[in-house]
Formats: structure tokens, C-alpha cells, sequence
């Protein structure tokens, strides 16, 4: 498939699914399944979204390569080549990433979403290279993801390096968030007509009318009708009707729920938070993997608190009742 081809693939609702599992940390694929099925069955489809496995909600830098792999297989055979797929891949490696962009690709998979290497802070030309050797050793779809809140130096993709991700075959996209804001407007503005940018945390519309074409989200797990009202807003370009849909549901509602400065430590991944907010909204996914923290109930209370002021529970189609079935 060209490029231009895969780009068009990567835009709408960039799906990060959850990684269910008991209270021993055994993956429960069956669920997975279940929920995937399920998925497909309310509304999420080709012609708007891209489901990914073991990412940051799904705890991917946790998992052993025996269950990333049990996981990428569970979505490929349940979705079947009705939509688009992809996986997380977080290494420091770029032999490991590459091997496991490999595997992504022999499964018939579109996308990796790959972070940058981290341990000591990387320079660009390490950045570059470890994207490079992925790209120039698996034949799949690479969406770039920036993260600066994860690198040791706070350090986000520039300019410069952007420009070289063109250079690459198989660099599609980016999962794009990032501060300064003027930073983070002017990179859509400059690139979006050679790679899809996929919003990782809104800054309401901003993004979206500049150039981005989609917009990483948890929320479609249990709600995908309100993920797919999110989108069809964005795609007729009704950005006023988004942003007031946002300031009510997701501005709004921590900012009047919470006490004056009142915040909690999100630690080391997006386990424990994510998995808080999918249980306030009905989905149970089992444990976080140890050892991120464990929020306080302080931090539960706050999060009813939010659903409660939100009105999100309108738009909650999914009850863990749907395993049983």
C-alpha cells in the first residue's frame, strides 16, 4: 500500500483499547474480544476509526513480548479486515521495535504506534535513526509518538526532525501533543498535507482547524457514540459546537469538581488513571501492572465527582453484562 494510501487509512478515532486482565495479571483475551466484537457492532467501522492494541491505556510497556503478542492477534482475528489495526510498540531497542513492527505487519496489521527511544536523553539523530531502522526493516504504517511529558528533558520532536520523518518510507503519521501551544499549532500547520496528525489531548479545535484529521480517545471504549458525534463535528467543521461540547464535558466539570490545586501524581504510566475513569463509566479491566502507584480514594471520589457533572453516563452504552452474553 503507498503512503498517501496509508495516510488516508490514519484519521478519525485513533480507538486506544484497554488490556483486560484478573487480579494476578493474567491477560483475559476473551474479554478483549468480547469488546472488540462490540465495537464493530455500535458503530465503529473504516470509515472512522483505527483500533489500537497495547498502547498507553493498555499498559503496552508492561506487557511481556508473549502477551503483546497474544493481544495483537486477539484484534486481528476478531476485526478480520473490516478496519484498520495497530499496535503500541515501546522500546529502547530499535532491533526490538523493529521486530515487533515486523510481527505487527506479517499479521496484516496497517500501523505501530512508536514511541522514541528513552533512557538517557536521546539526540535527534538517535531519534531519527531508531524510527529509520523500523522503517527501513517492516513493512507497516509508522505513526510517530510524541511524547514529551515521558522524556527526560521534557524534550518534543522539532522542526527539523519532522521534516526528516518525511524522508522516510513508511512515516505516516504523528500522535501529536505537545507544548509550547504555539509549537503544537504550528507543526500541524506546516505538515499536515504529508502526514496525518492525530490529536493526543485537545486543545479543544485548535488542532483540527489547522489540519489534524483525527483524535486519539479511550472515551469510544464505552461511549463510541459519543466518540463518533465528536468526529462527525469535526468532519463538517462545526468547531464552535465542538469546543462548547468540550468545555461542558471536559473543561468544565475537573475544574468545578475538584478542590482549589487539588491534583494527583499520575506516576509512571497511564494504567491507573485510565483504568479509573473506564470503572467510573462501567468497564471493569482488572488491575493496573504493578508497580504504578495506587491512587487514593481521594482521587475515585474526584472522578465520580467529574462523570456526575459531565453528563458522559448519557452517552455510556457499554455494560461488563455484554461478557456474559
Amino acid at each position: 500500500m503507498s503512503k498517501s494510501e496509508l495516510r488516508k487509512k490514519l484519521s478519525g478515532i485513533a480507538v486506544s483499547l484497554p488490556t483486560f486482565n484478573d487480579e494476578n495479571y493474567n491477560l483475559q483475551i476473551e474479554k478483549t474480544k468480547s469488546h472488540v466484537s462490540w465495537l464493530l457492532d455500535n458503530g465503529i467501522s473504516r470509515n472512522n476509526s483505527v483500533l489500537f492494541i497495547a498502547g498507553g491505556l493498555g499498559e503496552g510497556y508492561f506487557l511481556d513480548d508473549f502477551e503483546w503478542e497474544s493481544l495483537a492477534n486477539a484484534l486481528v482475528e476478531v476485526v478480520d479486515g473490516r478496519l484498520s489495526t495497530g499496535v503500541g510498540i515501546f522500546e529502547l531497542s530499535a532491533r526490538k521495535a523493529a521486530k515487533k513492527a515486523a510481527y505487527a505487519s506479517n499479521l496484516g496489521m496497517d500501523f505501530i504506534q512508536c514511541a522514541p527511544p528513552r533512557y538517557l536523553q536521546p539526540t535527534e539523530d538517535e531519534i531519527f535513526g531508531h524510527y529509520q531502522y523500523v522503517s527501513d526493516n517492516a513493512d507497516i504504517g509508522i505513526m510517530g509518538y510524541n511524547t514529551p511529558w515521558a522524556m527526560p528533558t521534557g524534550y518534543t520532536f522539532s522542526q527539523r526532525l519532522i521534516e526528516r520523518f518525511l524522508e522516510l518510507e513508511n512515516f505516516v503519521g504523528l500522535k501529536w501533543n505537545t507544548i509550547p501551544a504555539q509549537h503544537h499549532i504550528n507543526m500541524i500547520r506546516l505538515f499536515a498535507d504529508n502526514l496525518s496528525f492525530i490529536s493526543n489531548g485537545n486543545i479543544m479545535s485548535t488542532g483540527f482547524r489547522v489540519g489534524a484529521i483525527g483524535f486519539s480517545d479511550f472515551i469510544a471504549n464505552v461511549a463510541p457514540r459519543l466518540s463518533l458525534h465528536r468526529l462527525k463535528l469535526i468532519r463538517e467543521k462545526s468547531f464552535n459546537e465542538f469546543d462548547e461540547l468540550d468545555l461542558n464535558m471536559n473543561i468544565d466539570p475537573p475544574l468545578k469538581s475538584s478542590d482549589s490545586g487539588q491534583a494527583f501524581d499520575t506516576g509512571m504510566g497511564e494504567g491507573p488513571g485510565g483504568r479509573l475513569i473506564l470503572k467510573s463509566l462501567g468497564m471493569n479491566t482488572g488491575p493496573h501492572f504493578p508497580s504504578q502507584l495506587i491512587l487514593p480514594e481521594e482521587a475515585v471520589k474526584l472522578q465520580d465527582r467529574i462523570v456526575q457533572a459531565s453528563g458522559i453516563l448519557e452517552w455510556v452504552d457499554w455494560s461488563d453484562n455484554i461478557f456474559e452474553q
